[in-house]
């Protein structure tokens, strides 16, 4: 079969055996589509990755979140972020655990390598980098083009 997502072409011949890199390579596809906003992407892919969860389970599936009924974007990326992973594992047929699964995929070497991944931890960086900060009880004093110039305010706070 063939896909196309903002004029580029998927045929799923293409990923046999690779299916996860073809979820990989739709998703990157949906969150890049410039035509929208990045908060109606992620919404677009979460909506995606819910029915291939129904064909997984045979339409016998409820995601833990209803996407729209989330009001804090942040909460919503997490969401998002989160089934992509769950279904980028099963779809990979790993034969090890989930958590360990996680374990590696917090490794950067590993998460890296994954655009759709990539797309949503910039996405984050860019919009919630203050947020996150603070939560850690750091402050950001300033930007520059290669990060950030921070100040220790204290313990973290979680």
């Amino acid at each position: 079969m063939l896909i196309t997502i903002n004029k580029k072409s998927y045929d799923s011949d293409d990923y046999t055996g690779k299916i996860d890199l073809l979820l990989e390579n739709i998703c990157y596809e949906l969150l890049n589509d410039d035509r929208f906003n990045f908060m109606d992407r992620l919404e677009f892919t979460f909506g995606y990755m819910v029915e291939i969860m129904e064909y997984i389970t045979q339409n016998n599936y409820n995601p833990p979140y209803n996407f729209n009924e989330l009001k804090d974007d942040r909460d919503k990326l997490e969401l998002v972020i989160e089934q992509y992973k769950f279904i980028k594992y099963l779809l990979t047929g790993n034969k090890g655990s989930y958590e360990k699964y996680l374990e590696q995929l917090e490794q950067y070497e590993v998460f890296s390598k994954d655009k759709a991944i990539m797309t949503m931890i910039d996405y984050k960086i860019a919009r919630f980098s203050n947020e996150i900060f603070e939560e850690m009880g750091i402050e950001v004093v300033d930007r520059i083009d290669q990060g950030f110039i921070v100040r220790n305010n204290g313990l973290y706070k979680n």
